[in-house]
């Protein structure tokens, strides 16, 4: 059966306001009963996450999906620190360059992900096309990866509506990028 993933990856956050940004997401989910106060053993990769609360079926497409509330795998997990959300085993159909859109599929992303976890300022590509350099965390993946310093992965949770992403990037002041997966 596995475990669906859905993860809000918050594009562009430095170390210095990491904590801030996330605090102002957490206390918004939390004031808006979307999520629970309390934090329990719900999360697949961690040992803490966030339950659902009472108003979770606001921000879902498909409220009437809501077996995965019996599910032990439930919560909202907190990444903090650099990560690179990914959309689970699937082969890239194109690496976009931020400048030109040019494909970029034949660069070697991999190594380019291990020196952007490792230094961010380390990881930049030359577009193939235009030639211009940008780290790899600009460029656009299909399927949805994202790389950065902050993101919320939901674990289980139906589809979410494209206005509760919407308002959660005003809230915070930062664009977010939606990464789907299967485990």
């Amino acid at each position: 059966m596995g475990n669906w993933h859905q993860s809000l990856v918050v594009r562009r956050v430095s170390d210095e306001e990491l904590g801030k940004v996330a605090d102002v997401a957490i206390n918004y989910l939390i004031e808006r009963k979307i999520i629970h106060a309390k934090q329990g053993d719900n999360v697949l990769r961690g040992d803490i996450g966030y339950g659902p609360g009472q108003n979770w079926a606001f921000v879902v497409e498909y409220p009437e999906e809501n077996h995965f509330l019996r599910s032990l795998t439930n919560g909202m997990e907190i990444c903090k620190g650099r990560t690179v959300f990914y959309a689970d085993g699937r082969e890239f159909e194109s690496i976009s360059c931020p400048s030109c859109n040019a494909n970029n599929l034949e660069c070697d992303w991999g190594e380019l992900f291990s020196q952007w976890l490792s230094d961010p300022n380390s990881a930049n590509l030359k577009c193939i096309k235009c030639g211009i350099s940008n780290s790899i965390s600009d460029y656009e993946f299909e399927p949805k990866w994202a790389l950065s310093n902050l993101g919320f992965v939901f674990w289980n949770w139906p589809m979410f509506k494209k206005s509760f992403i919407d308002e959660l990037e005003k809230v915070i002041g930062k664009t977010i990028i939606l990464v789907e997966g299967k485990l």
